[in-house]
């Protein structure tokens, strides 16, 4: 089994949307952070969701539900998350193109 650490960085948008692909056939993937920056030009706070959703389709609850960032700060995330074949990670902005996010993940094959 090969063991690499990975990461993805992007900007949340205001419709749900993934944020990390689908775990391939035969692959783990452990998250083991995430963080998520308020970069609003408008100096506003915003709030996040950030959920998984299990191979085949169905949400399980949310990793983030509702959670205010203010302007200017950075949550971050340090809980892991383990990912199998087919499971994701989507997320949106209650301001689009207000936050910025990083992932990073070992990915196990």
């Amino acid at each position: 089994m090969a063991d690499v650490l990975e990461g993805v960085v992007g900007t949340l948008g205001s419709s749900n949307a993934d944020l990390l692909d689908a775990v391939a056939s035969s692959t783990t993937e452990t998250i083991i952070g995430m963080t998520f920056s308020n970069v609003s030009s408008s100096s506003a706070d915003v709030t996040i969701d950030i959920e998984i959703v299990k191979s085949g389709g169905s949400v399980t609850p949310h990793l983030l539900n509702d959670v205010s960032v203010p302007h200017g700060t950075t949550l971050v995330w340090q809980t892991k998350v383990v990912l199998t074949t087919g499971d994701k990670i989507q997320g949106l902005c209650s301001a689009a193109s207000s936050v910025d996010f990083t992932i990073n993940y070992l990915k196990q094959t």
